[in-house]
């Protein structure tokens, strides 16, 4: 065993082995920024002791996962469908943010003093299932880049659990003081979310299925995402709609002008990024899906509103 460590620490001064490990401490540390961001979002209503308690288990949890995963690298390798199973529990963790930023948590806490007890349960589980999808498809990108060394793993992990344990309470501190940083990391973990599945239908078309399956993924992906919205969350009322728009109208110009100008400029390079990076794309394509279903439940709620007025003055009218 000793002989085994001084073997793969001596390939460490070796040009090949130096490089695998800069590579594996460099996705270690992209990877870790990740998992800080969940860990942020799940602990930001959380304070002092809590939080603090929540940090340090979901930390454990993560490095608890890719010590087991790193143990099983080879064969997790091997298991087709794996990657997109991963996949899709971090879309479930993304959906579980969405409708948390969504809710009006000031009238709920008004409503459920104990609220307070029951969000550091939430936070532990998302930060279980998040950790789950991001451990596993750690291991699988570094596995290939230690060159199955362990030593080079374990220094990977040493430089993730450091990473994670610097970032996630200042990440956590940083939501609580400017909210709008919240929606920003829920927008990296649905690109993280996208890629997996991505990779994950690739070599579910290579291995299994023969055909791409992502297109039709994608659309019952979609009407999920609708049937829970539509159960799940309280549609935005048209006075705050009017409200913000009145608020960010020279943002949301400027943002328009520089999309109609970049098109009008870069439509051809910015058409060809786009297929050479479809996850980029699909990434768009689901950030507009998001709003789409927003703008469909308003416009709904409005017409139930309308409807229930009028039948409330034609029973005052008799």
């Amino acid at each position: 065993m000793l002989e085994e460590i001084i073997s793969e620490a001596s390939q460490l001064i070796t040009p090949a082995g130096f490089f695998a490990l800069v590579n594996v401490i460099l996705i270690d540390i992209v990877m870790s920024g990740d998992n800080a961001i969940v860990i942020g979002l799940a602990v930001k209503d959380l304070q002092g002791k809590k939080r603090k308690q929540t940090i340090v288990l979901g930390i454990f949890m993560a490095t608890m996962m890719r010590i087991l995963f790193a143990f099983f690298a080879v064969f997790l390798l091997k298991t087709i469908g794996l990657k997109f199973a991963g996949g899709l529990l971090l879309l479930y963790v993304v959906w579980k943010f969405y409708k948390e930023l969504r809710t009006e948590k000031e009238a709920a806490c008004e409503a459920h003093p104990s609220k307070q007890a029951t969000t550091m349960a939430g936070a532990i589980w998302l930060i279980m299932v998040a950790d789950f999808s991001m451990s596993l498809d750690n291991v699988l990108a570094v596995a290939g880049a230690s060159k199955e060394s362990y030593l080079i793993l374990g220094i990977g992990l040493v430089f993730s659990i450091a990473m994670m344990a610097l970032a996630a309470s200042y990440i956590a501190h940083k939501m609580e003081k400017y909210p709008q940083i919240q929606w920003v990391g829920l927008l990296i973990i649905l690109f993280v979310a996208i890629e997996m599945l991505m990779a994950g239908s690739k070599e579910l078309d290579e291995r299994v299925f023969h055909v791409n399956i992502l297109p039709a993924a994608s659309m019952v992906l979609g009407a999920i995402g609708y049937l829970l919205h539509a159960r799940y969350v309280k549609p935005t009322g048209d006075e705050k709609i009017a409200a913000w728009f009145a608020a960010n109208w020279r943002g949301i110009f400027i943002a328009n002008l520089l999309v109609l100008l970049s098109l009008c400029f870069f439509g051809d390079r910015i058409k060809n990024f786009m297929f050479q990076h479809p996850s980029a794309l699909y990434f768009i394509l689901t950030i507009v899906l998001f709003i789409l279903i927003e703008i469909i439940a308003t416009f709904r709620a409005g017409r139930k509103g309308n409807k229930q007025s009028y039948a409330d003055n034609s029973s005052l009218a008799e």
